[in-house]
């Protein structure tokens, strides 16, 4: 493996039993038949990552995008293919080494002793973390009373003080205010400054756009592109677009193709080039 590559994916493949009912999912524990069918979320994924870069994965619900993160971060296993990773991991989720019933405060230690930190270091890194998470007076009160938005600072604000090599940040800024999310794309920034690797699942592709290096398009299981960002986002949304206009059918139909949307985003680039230097001829005297 190459020295600056530090996830590496060959013929990464995950597949799920998808049972009709709770009866044929007992029925399959047991070893007894079952209905039911085989889901591919992952198939065939083959990709190096490289050291020090941000990487967006973007693609509708389904598409693979978390299954790969959790690969990555040693969650779930893959079903076939290898993923070798160099480096420590932390995926950050909003629900993710959070239980409901600790407070928050209680919550800060539990996670981080779950990341393998001990008390000694959780005690230096504690006020930062309640402070980074702006969660106030609710830092002491049990974790089911958050908002979806509370949880995720919090859980952002262990996440970053851990200091892993890769940070898997899984629609965690999905939630919360504008504000907030601009903290903490400057914090992954300070990661990417001093050479970490950040995943960044997210359904914004523009955030994507002004912050990752590269991104990746799944879909179906499949990875249809991956290039960098200010071309792969552009093409992805032409993909989006054209996908909310479809029925079922056409949905179900449909296969995309990469080079497709990239010549329809750079057609489009291409004439209002165009369109801009004959305005600046028309205006000239």
């Amino acid at each position: 493996m190459a020295q600056d590559v530090i996830v590496s994916c060959r013929e990464l493949t995950k597949t799920y039993d998808l049972y009709t009912g709770e009866g044929d999912r007992i029925r399959a524990l047991l070893g007894l038949p079952a209905k039911g069918v085989r889901f591919n979320a992952l198939e065939g994924v083959t990709q190096d990552f490289l050291r020090g870069e941000i990487v967006g994965l973007a693609g509708l619900n389904g598409s693979g995008k978390s299954t790969l993160a959790r690969i990555i971060a040693g969650i779930t296993h893959p079903t076939s293919g290898a993923c070798t990773v160099r480096g420590s991991v932390n995926m950050l989720a909003a629900n993710v080494g959070m239980n409901d019933q600790l407070t928050g405060r209680e919550n800060i230690y539990y996670k981080c002793m779950l990341m393998g930190l001990t008390k000694r270091q959780i005690a230096r890194v504690e006020n930062s973390i309640i402070d980074f998470a702006e969660v106030g007076v609710y830092i002491d009160q049990p974790l089911r009373t958050y908002s979806s938005g509370m949880r995720s600072r919090l859980g952002f604000a262990i996440s970053v003080h851990v200091d892993p090599e890769i940070l898997i940040v899984d629609e965690a800024l999905s939630v919360g205010d504008a504000a907030f999310s601009e903290k903490c794309l400057d914090r992954m920034q300070e990661f990417r400054d001093s050479g970490k690797t950040i995943f960044f699942v997210t359904h914004a592709p523009w955030q994507m756009l002004h912050f990752c290096d590269r991104v990746m398009w799944l879909h179906k299981g499949c990875v249809i592109g991956f290039d960098d960002a200010d071309v792969m986002v552009p093409s992805y949304v032409e993909f989006t677009r054209d996908w909310t206009k479809m029925d079922q059918a056409a949905r179900d139909a449909m296969e995309p193709t990469y080079a497709e949307y990239r010549e329809r985003f750079q057609r489009q680039q291409r004439e209002a080039w165009a369109q801009k230097a004959a305005e600046r001829a028309a205006a000239r005297p």
